[in-house]
Order: structure tokens, then C-alpha cells, then sequence
């Protein structure tokens, strides 16, 4: 699943739209516990609320303040 997410994160010219990512697997259980993962290992991060992208492939993103 992972691998899946990546995959299709590799491939794109920016940020990927959070329903592009939904067409990888359908239990929506598992992608977004796979996304989370990789959020949490520093391997994609959020670009907005819609999107993401691998970690490092552009400026950074601010973090939102409390």
C-alpha cells in the first residue's frame, strides 16, 4: 500500500490531489492509515489541506499555527 501511495507520488510533475491518491486502494481505512505513516516518517508531507507530495520536492510548507 505504501509503496503504492509512493509510487503514484514519484510519478507526478507536483502535488498530488488528495483524490488522485484515493483511486490507489480501495479501503479508505488502510490508505489513510499508509498515508498517515508516511506523513508521520517524513517521507510525503501535506501541501494545503487537498494535497501531498514526496518530503523535500519543493519549498517548504509552512506549518499551520495554532
Amino acid at each position: 500500500m505504501r509503496g503504492l501511495l509512493l509510487a503514484v507520488l514519484r510519478d507526478a510533475p507536483g502535488p498530488v490531489p488528495h483524490q488522485r491518491l484515493d483511486q490507489v486502494w480501495h479501503d479508505d481505512v488502510q490508505r489513510a492509515r499508509a498515508l498517515a505513516g508516511l506523513v508521520t516518517d517524513g517521507l510525503v508531507e501535506p501541501v494545503g489541506e487537498e494535497s501531498f507530495r514526496l518530503a523535500g520536492d519543493g519549498p517548504p510548507v509552512p506549518l499551520p499555527r495554532p
